[in-house]
């Protein structure tokens, strides 16, 4: 196979495993983008009419593992773990692709903290790091890198000692440095973060009322009120809001239900308890 080819190859790959793809799949029942690439790079695989589309995801993800360790690739390999047994035991909300003043956090896990895991696979590059880290520290306790354990060394040498450090090696993660608790929030911007019902209910919390004001004047009244809220007593409150995101529900049948495979895709769309029954119906489904 030509080197073009095969990338090609890859970034079809990648581009399957994909939400757009899946919500195709699954809400819209439309198997066309995926048929194409199928019969475009994989045509002799239907020889065998053994294969379900089940098989073909998880080919195509054993082969982006060894070839392709996109942001994906990682994602999914963090979620697969946190759902594991050994996790999920416990009561944790994780939020995806959070936005943070001028960031978006890879993933924010809340468990009696907060913590932001920043991911940096070999294709990425550390040019906005220093920002990221930075905006994160506005709002979350802990922040910590995951990176493949060949450039744990880079990031140890490129952060300072407060920001933690976990490796990705085969099937496990090594935490390399653990990281120190921040403290140096910044109240706009945790509002700013917020949606419109959660910051108005830490309000009313802990005021006991909500600013009068007209609809035009209301965002920055209540902005003014955040700033009188006490940093450490504001992120006790903003955990509590966030935790009401994640349906226990539907976290329960991601980490039953689902093939470790998508398990970030399908985290990502939320599918309600029918949609699962669609997509294990189409998972046993022969190519």
């Amino acid at each position: 196979m030509k080197s073009q080819t095969d990338s090609d190859r890859l970034r079809s790959y990648s581009n399957i495993l994909t939400n757009s793809t899946f919500n195709n799949l699954i809400r819209n029942h439309n198997k066309s983008y995926l048929r194409s690439k199928i019969n475009k790079y994989d045509k002799e695989l239907l020889i065998d009419n053994r294969l379900t589309y089940k098989d073909y995801f998880s080919y195509i993800y054993s082969v982006l593992k060894s070839h392709y360790r996109s942001e994906y690739v990682y994602k999914n390999y963090l979620i697969t773990k946190l759902l594991s047994t050994e996790y999920f035991s416990s009561d944790f909300t994780i939020l995806n692709e959070f936005k943070i003043n001028k960031s978006i956090a890879d993933l924010v896990l809340i468990n009696g903290t907060t913590r932001v895991l920043e991911i940096k696979t070999e294709m990425d590059d550390s040019r906005r790091l220093s920002s990221q880290i930075n905006d994160y520290k506005k709002a979350f306790k802990e922040i910590c890198i995951v990176t493949h354990f060949t450039l744990a060394d880079k990031y140890l040498n490129i952060t300072d000692k407060s920001i933690g450090i976990i490796a990705i090696k085969d099937n496990s993660l090594d935490t390399i440095r653990e990281p120190m608790e921040n403290n140096s929030f910044d109240n706009t911007v945790i509002m700013k973060c917020l949606r419109k019902a959660e910051y108005t209910q830490i309000i009313y919390s802990y005021f006991g009322y909500l600013p009068e004001s007209t609809d035009f004047n209301f965002f920055r009244e209540c902005i003014k009120m955040f700033q009188k809220i006490p940093s450490e007593k504001l992120h006790v409150l903003m955990v509590q809001e966030l935790r009401k995101r994640t349906i226990r529900e539907r976290m329960v049948l991601l980490s039953q239900e689902v093939p470790d495979e998508i398990k970030h895709i399908c985290f990502c769309l939320d599918f309600k308890k029918d949609e699962y029954q669609v997509l294990n119906k189409i998972l046993a489904e022969k190519l």
